[in-house]
């Protein structure tokens, strides 16, 4: 069975429909999401009804901030957007249905030694980024917390980590259509990018599959102008976050 593996759409319609064209493409059967549908982009609401067809989603911290938010998390600008977003699903015609999916996400999800997570499994905020290769109390940390291989997202930037032995960590970063193994060491981080807000410099929505023991990386073109301009046309949404998806940043 292969599976994809989507994370931090984050409101970005036209990106999340694209991928969902590629995976239909592939013959995907299964979808796992790693959580935050909601912000940044134009079409919170819409990512949210989309993944009502998905077998398991993780709740991200975004998506957390939709049912309970705490302003002392975050700062006054993101408090601001979060609060316009919550607003948003508080007058939608769905609105209880839209909390009652939102509600429904996961905290993580587990099955053949692999961890699906947003974060990291102790917690969600935390994110795993390539220079981290360099921290092995982290990295070491971390692996204590899963027992194989995870899947996280959070952090918009893909790559593979490797444990070899106890603690000497490896990071390599993918090249979109070729396979990566994730039972060749004693311990397997995969960070799956973002298909909405990437951040590596690449605008092109990025997701995973897996088959077997094997991940693919894939890196889609969409109308990336049309989101850009979705944002920049709301006075709601900062223009920043619509700007940042022309170079991937």
């Amino acid at each position: 069975m292969r599976y994809a593996i989507v994370s931090d759409i984050h409101g970005n319609l036209e990106a999340l429909t694209a991928v969902l064209h590629e995976i239909d493409r592939l013959g995907v059967e299964r979808v796992i999401c790693l959580g935050d549908l909601v912000c940044y982009g134009a079409d919170s609401l819409e990512c949210v009804r989309r993944s009502s067809a998905w077998e398991i989603v993780i709740s991200g911290d975004w998506d957390a901030a939709m049912v309970d938010h705490d302003p002392a998390s975050w700062n006054s600008t993101l408090n601001r957007h979060i609060e316009y977003v919550r607003g948003e699903i508080q007058q939608a015609a769905d609105s209880k249905l839209l909390l009652e999916t939102i509600k429904s996400f996961l905290p993580f999800h587990v099955e053949s030694g692999i961890h699906f997570v947003h974060g990291t499994p102790d917690n969600p905020r935390e994110w795993i980024f390539p220079e981290d290769v360099y921290d092995s109390a982290k990295l070491n940390r971390i692996a204590g917390q899963f027992d194989d291989v995870c899947f996280c997202g959070h952090a918009h930037i893909n790559g593979v980590f490797r444990r070899s032995g106890k603690s000497e960590w490896s990071f390599t970063e993918p090249k979109p259509g070729e396979a990566y193994g994730i039972r060749q060491a004693s311990k397997t981080i995969v960070t799956v990018g973002s298909v909405g807000q990437p951040r590596d410099d690449n605008p092109g929505a990025s997701f995973v599959t897996l088959k077997g023991d094997c991940v693919t990386f894939h890196r889609i073109e969409y109308d990336v102008e049309a989101a850009a301009d979705k944002i920049r046309a709301n006075p709601d949404i900062d223009n920043m976050y619509g700007d940042r998806l022309i170079y991937g940043r």
